[in-house]
């Protein structure tokens, strides 16, 4: 357990973004790529034994020198040296954090502010009161679960066969839940708000039906329908051109509902 010197509160991780680890207000995030290869995966897999077959992969995929595990020993040395000059006491308590397990190692970081943990605890939370019919609660939670992102994840870390489909899905979970969050903002009346973040997103993606259907019911709410007719011809062009398919009946609906509230005009 964490002794008095070792206050949880006193060590926070970050992941969403740059690699960060400060522990007692000191910076401990390593500089050196493989080392931060090894907390990165740690911390994606905070409270889990990550074994040293998974470190091996990440470092140096089908191609591990011999001494892998003993590097793999060696950085993990390195990792509780940089923490240890956060403590007087250094020993148990870097241990305390770091564990070593039977095949691997383990990060502990009980109650410590962590902001992969904060997003995901967030966005949960928005989720579920959007689900619930409060629009305005799950906008106000889903914004502040985005605020914890600082960029794309781990983008200062090189990234390897283990890392990558982890790194791939905090983006894609990023995405939902940006994209929960524009519909807040629609269902709450935040037009503007919401065409903001849309027209980015469509020009980054633009063959996404759902971000799409989006920006024409913000237009079309907003009362800028020839803009939202616009979107749809914009994006059936870049489905036929790519690969060859008509917009969904989703669109197809949009679209007959944008032509409706014209006609109504």
């Amino acid at each position: 357990m964490f002794g008095e010197s070792t206050d949880v509160t006193q060590i926070a991780m970050s992941v969403l973004g740059p690699l960060q680890f400060s522990v007692n207000g000191i910076d401990v995030t390593p500089t050196a790529p493989k080392q931060m290869q090894v907390l990165a995966l740690m911390a994606l897999n905070e409270g889990q034994v990550v074994t040293a077959s998974n470190f091996v992969d990440e470092l140096w995929a089908e191609r591990p020198p011999r001494s892998a595990k003993t590097t793999l020993q060696t950085y993990i040395l390195h990792l509780r040296k940089l923490m240890s000059k956060a403590f007087k006491d250094e020993s148990a308590v870097v241990r305390d954090i770091l564990l070593t397990r039977q095949g691997g190692y383990l990060l502990r970081l009980p109650m410590a502010p962590f902001d992969l943990r904060q997003f995901n605890d967030l966005s949960t939370q928005g989720r579920i009161a959007l689900a619930q019919g409060d629009p305005q609660r799950g906008s106000h939670l889903l914004r502040k679960a985005l605020e914890y992102w600082r960029g794309p994840a781990l983008v200062d870390v090189p990234i390897g066969s283990v890392l990558e489909p982890k790194v791939r899905g905090l983006q894609t979970q990023r995405q939902i839940v940006l994209e929960s969050r524009i519909e807040a903002d629609l269902l709450v009346g935040r037009y503007d708000e919401a065409i903001l973040d849309l027209v980015t997103l469509t020009a980054q993606q633009p063959l996404n039906e759902n971000i799409h259907e989006q920006y024409m019911r913000a237009l079309n709410l907003a009362g800028r329908r020839s803009e939202a007719l616009g979107i749809y011809h914009r994006l059936r062009k870049n489905l036929m051109d790519e690969l060859g398919l008509e917009p969904s009946q989703k669109l197809q609906q949009a679209q007959h509902l944008v032509l409706s509230s014209q006609s109504a005009a």
